[in-house]
């Protein structure tokens, strides 16, 4: 019968609502026997009538479990936290065929040769995973599958420009808390460290964050050796003695020489996948990224492409530098200002010399 199958048109809708609107967290499917069709059963989303916009509410992990029959097969696409993991995503969706022991062998040998035809069907889905019982279905077991089957990290890109302009749904959320928390002078932070990256669908996601608490070993290494990232380190500085500034939160974007060039060149420019793009666009090297975490990051070192430039102690020199100079340091200080603003009384000079030259029809006309 599988070979008879087709899709219902309310199946892609489903579908699209989960893997590219993010209007729901889940949807099921399952087989209607007697049209051979594949329809979904249930959208994933909970009509609620105390919801404050009057719209439906999206349902969590737990209630896709609960919707899953006992004795009964089903496919289940639901979207995932598997941020951590290679290029994936922190809404990765993902398709599971699920095949309980109570079901009669007939139906679950159905299902399980069906696979293909949503999978074929669902271009945007890369993970599938099959499950007889819950504990198969928890993330851990699809994380576990994964790391088994290692799949590469390489961020594919096109040739073609991409734009990576927008924040994926957990990245909103993180940057949103931690400045939130930046403003308060009561809130205790949640975070010391975030690494974003961009992900398979070009959006800005969260691929590591880590407490205060956290090991700095665990910071630098999800700064992998031959991938990029963006990096955002809160450094505790009270031992320099500033009551105002407790912490400071550093900014950078990280990009080994062993990463792709494409993918290089991608985060360089925060735009497309030029530089060039990138330079006429004005963006700085940081990418658009800059923008994004401009009112909680302190200190941009722009470029990285070594441990040893983000190491604690290259951190803690930078933050000395700026809160606690030496008289030395203060006085070369002084001097490099004045410099910079005789250059830019040089360049204005300069402009309106050429302004006047065109004027008087001279050799910048």
């Amino acid at each position: 019968m599988s070979g008879n199958l087709h899709l219902n048109a309310d199946v892609m809708t489903a579908y699209s609502n989960v893997a590219e609107y993010l209007e729901s967290s889940y949807v099921i499917y399952r087989i209607d026997e007697a049209e051979s069709v594949i329809i979904p059963e249930n959208d994933g989303l909970e009509d609620d009538e105390d919801s404050e916009d009057g719209e439906p509410d999206p349902r969590t992990f737990d209630d896709f479990l609960a919707a899953l029959p006992a004795d009964e097969c089903r496919w289940g696409l639901c979207a995932m936290d598997l941020g951590s993991y290679g290029s994936l995503c922190s809404f990765e969706p993902v398709l599971f065929t699920w095949l309980p022991e109570a079901a009669p062998s007939a139906q679950r040998r159905l299902y399980e040769e069906s696979t293909a035809i949503l999978a074929r069907a669902f271009d945007r889905v890369l993970v599938l995973h099959t499950a007889t019982d819950h504990i198969a279905l928890s993330k851990g077991a699809v994380l576990d599958r994964l790391v088994a089957a290692g799949p590469p990290r390489e961020l594919p890109v096109p040739d073609r420009e991409v734009s990576v302009g927008r924040l994926a749904p957990k990245t909103g959320e993180l940057l949103m808390q931690i400045r939130e928390e930046a403003e308060s002078e009561t809130a205790t932070a949640t975070y010391g460290h975030a690494i974003f990256k961009i992900n398979r669908f070009f959006l800005l996601d969260v691929a590591q964050t880590g407490g205060p608490a956290a090991p700095y070993e665990e910071f630098l290494a999800g700064l992998p050796a031959d991938d990029c990232r963006w990096g955002l380190y809160t450094l505790d500085i009270r031992d320099l003695g500033s009551d105002s500034h407790p912490t400071l939160t550093f900014f950078f974007t990280w990009i080994p020489g062993a990463a792709p060039e494409k993918t290089r060149d991608l985060y360089y420019s925060g735009s497309d996948g030029t530089a060039m793009g990138a330079y006429e666009a004005g963006f700085t090297p940081t990418g658009i990224m800059s923008e994004k975490v401009g009112e909680v990051a302190g200190y941009y070192l722009g470029e990285v492409s070594e441990h040893s430039a983000v190491s604690r102690d290259a951190l803690w020199e930078k933050a000395r530098r700026v809160f606690k100079p030496t008289e030395a340091e203060q006085e070369s200080d002084k001097w490099e200002e004045k410099k910079l603003e005789q250059e830019e009384r040089d360049a204005e000079q300069d402009d309106r010399i050429r302004q006047g030259e065109v004027q008087d029809g001279g050799i910048y006309n």
